[in-house]
């Protein structure tokens, strides 16, 4: 489990464990429905930040230019 892409992030406790109890708790209560845990892609092979092309690695898509702000952000 992630806590960067979870919509509960805000309302968790810093001492809560991804994948815990209380983890498990709070996802439920403030999270929604599966098909919204699933972060949504952008549509193409071109980055939205800077228009380069982007690298995938696995199910992760990534921006090939060095000088874009979001490199390193998946896409």
């Amino acid at each position: 489990m992630d806590c960067y892409d979870c919509k509960a992030k805000s309302v968790c406790a810093a001492v809560v464990q991804p994948g815990s109890v209380l983890c498990l708790m709070n996802r439920m209560r403030y999270c929604g429905t599966h098909a919204e845990e699933e972060p949504r892609r952008q549509r193409g092979d071109y980055c939205q930040y800077c228009g380069h092309r982007l690298r995938e690695i696995g199910r992760e898509r990534f921006c090939n230019n060095v000088n874009c702000r979001n490199r390193y952000v998946n896409v």
